[in-house]
This record gives C-alpha cells, structure tokens and sequence, in this order.
C-alpha cells in the first residue's frame, strides 16, 4: 500500500471512530508494521463484560446479591388490627390468681386455637350464669386493669383479662350466688364461650370488673 492511499485510510478511520465510537472493524485495524492487523476491543462488548444483568435463578427468584442491592425481602401479610378473633377461633378460661387488698383476682384468658393469626383489642363482655343458664346479677363494669391495645394471638396463644371483686370479709357477706359458669364475649363478637367457674369465684359488694386484654397476665 502507498503512502497516499494509507494515509487516505487512516483519515476515513478516525472519522468513523469519532462519529460511533470506538467500534473496532477489521478494515479499520492498526497495521503492525508486518501485515498484520491488530484489534481493539469493541466498546459494546466492553460493557457486557463488566455490567451483568441479574437472571432469574432456577426457582424464578433472583439472586441473594441482586436482592440486597435492588429490592427489599418480603414479609408476611401483616394481621389486621382491632378485633379479628371470632368466637370459633378461641377457646375460654378462668383461674384465679390469689388475693390482695382484699380483692380476689382472677385471670381470663381467650386463646387462639387456630393455625392462623389474628389479633384481639379492647375488653370481653363478661357475666356469670347458674346450671341453668341464668344469669347471675349484672355483666361485670370495665377497669384500667391494664391499657387498650392490639393483642396479635399467633396459634396456641393466649390473651389476658383481669377479672377483680371484692372479697366477702370486707362486704358484709353480701354477695351474689356462687355461679356454675362463666359467659364470655370475645371482642367485636357477638356469639359467646362459656367455662367453668372457679370455685373460688363469689361477687360482692356488687362489683364485679373485669379489664382490657393484654399479652401477658398481669
């Protein structure tokens, strides 16, 4: 090849790679002095090598180290707030859980007896019944036994209540009729659960109180 048709070349090639890029062809090849051409690497192709795209993996999810750079991990569904127990979800039960201040305490418990999640809030319409079913004196009135909050029950969990009445010493003995069982209504529910009553369990002084569902006995 002439000088003039050479240097022709290599004015064509300069244009090129100033106008696309440095796109390496091999009519645009350096010549080695011997002949031979020597290529560059294409620009594309550069990128390639060194910006991966994240494929899914095999099961259809992408990869660990493309998950903690562009995504967030996924949770499960959070329970709904308030009151979603129903009654078919929990079973009742009362024990008492000593004496104090001459008050007798008790501990109400609703647990979830389901495979599921669901969360209580607020108190449980509480009263007492005889053998029969009748009720005994009046549902029990509210207390600050504990604060107002979401109890979320996963399964085989309980919920708490404090059930609190006055005992017979400091009553004048004037107390209601010892009851057989005892009616619960969940939260937000209008069907009720009913267990045995303690034996221990006697109202007086007509006040009978009962507190707001908490995660743990108080």
């Amino acid at each position: 090849m002439d000088a003039t048709a050479k240097s022709r070349k290599t004015s064509l090639c300069a244009a090129a790679l100033m106008t696309v890029g440095v796109v390496a062809v091999t009519a645009c090849g350096a010549d080695d002095g011997g002949g031979k051409q020597v290529h560059a690497t294409p620009q594309g192709q550069a990128s390639a090598a060194t910006t991966r795209s994240t494929a899914p993996s095999a099961d259809g999810s992408a990869s660990a180290a493309a998950t903690s750079a562009t995504g967030t991990t996924r949770t499960d569904a959070q329970p709904a707030r308030g009151s979603d127990c129903t009654t078919d979800d929990l079973k009742v039960a009362l024990k008492p859980t000593g004496q104090e201040m001459n008050s007798k305490y008790f501990d109400l418990t609703l647990t979830n007896t389901t495979d599921g999640t669901c969360a209580l809030k607020g108190y449980p319409g509480l009263s007492l019944t005889d053998g029969a079913g009748k009720r005994i004196g009046k549902p029990a009135t509210r207390s600050n036994n504990g604060s107002v909050r979401d109890v979320v029950l996963k399964a085989g969990q309980a919920a708490h209540a404090v059930v609190q009445t006055p005992d017979r010493g400091v009553t004048d003995g004037k107390c209601w009729a010892v009851p057989a069982r005892v009616k619960v209504y969940p939260p937000n529910n209008t069907a009720s659960l009913t267990t045995a009553a303690p034996r221990t369990l006697e109202v007086c002084g007509n006040t009978f109180t009962v507190g707001p569902f908490t995660a743990r006995a108080l």
